[in-house]
């Protein structure tokens, strides 16, 4: 393993990546592979909460602080089940960036958590983009965007549409085949968290049991428009089914969004976040605090749809 040092001035230097969550405007399971993983279909769209990682040159290793961010009420603690674990997705990146280029590990990483886990907005997936992007940048861009995405492949299926560096993408196979496409016009979310969370592994044994697979082909049609009335014809969510038949809380929330004039109101990923979207963030604002008044809801808030992912920014402390 070769060094690489960032220099004088570069052990001085921090990058750090806002990570923004995502939602799936559909999701469609259409095979089982004989290894157990499953065919999917989706429509990937990045949304404005973030968590945020930031890197710089350390002592010799890789040490990892979490931190808590700005949270919605109802949410509490975000970090505690991330301290000490060494399997987390930022560990896991940070190992595969520096295996990859053969530099030697000596950096520092602050992972600032915002972004609620099991629901299905993709908070592991997107701290393990923003660590390999970041560390990248630190580095000096030893590898380059398609090296980032087959890496990012290789940790979890939606960390390389948070590693193209669109705001939307179509995704097939595990999520790591990725077209990307220009956003649909800017909207506001509405975003509910249940109390109830949803294992992976247990929403795809629900599905399993749900869907005849594989399933046939869809056109989708009208896609190209890139206006939300051609995505609310798209829109499906193949976990649903299991999870509503488990939570009949979730059904309530998506149906409250849906007549307070969402013009998407679906469950994110394999769960549990429902979303409604929104041309009117005053209507927004509205539907989510309805839906907080929910029994078994136990946060929600607003977050705009990105037209643009974030970038990582390197900054230099004062004084050099």
């Amino acid at each position: 393993m070769r060094r690489h040092e960032p220099g004088e001035e570069g052990a001085r230097i921090r990058v750090s990546i806002p990570c923004p969550a995502k939602v799936n405007l559909f999701l469609r399971v259409l095979a089982r592979e004989d290894t157990g993983y499953h065919q999917i279909e989706t429509l990937f769209q990045a949304v404005g909460l973030y968590d945020r990682i930031e890197v710089r040159a350390g002592d010799p290793g890789i040490a990892l602080d979490i931190v808590p961010g700005e949270t919605a009420p109802g949410l509490g603690d975000l970090v505690s089940e991330l301290r000490g674990r060494d399997d987390n997705t930022v560990m896991r990146a940070a190992r595969a960036f520096f295996g990859a280029t053969r530099i030697a590990p000596a950096v520092t990483l602050v992972l600032t958590k915002s972004i609620p886990a099991g629901t299905g907005l993709g908070g592991a997936s997107t701290d393990a983009a923003g660590t390999l992007v970041a560390l990248n940048a630190l580095y000096g861009q030893p590898l380059q965007s398609d090296r980032l995405l087959e890496i990012g492949g290789a940790i979890g299926a939606d960390v390389p549409f948070f590693c193209a560096g669109s705001p939307a993408a179509i995704a097939w196979g595990r999520g790591d085949r990725l077209l990307t496409c220009p956003p649909p016009p800017p909207a506001t979310l509405a975003v509910i968290i249940p109390e109830d969370r949803i294992a992976t592994a247990a929403a795809y044994r629900d599905v399993a049991r749900n869907l005849t697979l594989p399933a046939p082909p869809r056109r989708l049609q009208g896609l190209a428009e890139g206006t939300w009335e051609a995505i609310a014809a798209l829109q499906a969510n193949d976990f649903e089914a299991g999870a509503f038949a488990r939570f009949p809380v979730f059904a309530e929330v998506r149906a409250l969004l849906e007549g307070e004039g969402a013009l998407i109101a679906r469950m994110t990923g394999s769960g549990s976040a429902i979303f409604g979207v929104f041309t009117s963030p005053g209507r927004a604002r509205n539907a989510a605090r309805q839906a907080e008044m929910t029994p078994g809801v136990v946060a929600s808030f607003t977050a705009p749809t990105l037209m643009a992912m974030p970038r990582a920014d390197r900054e230099t402390p004062r004084g050099m």
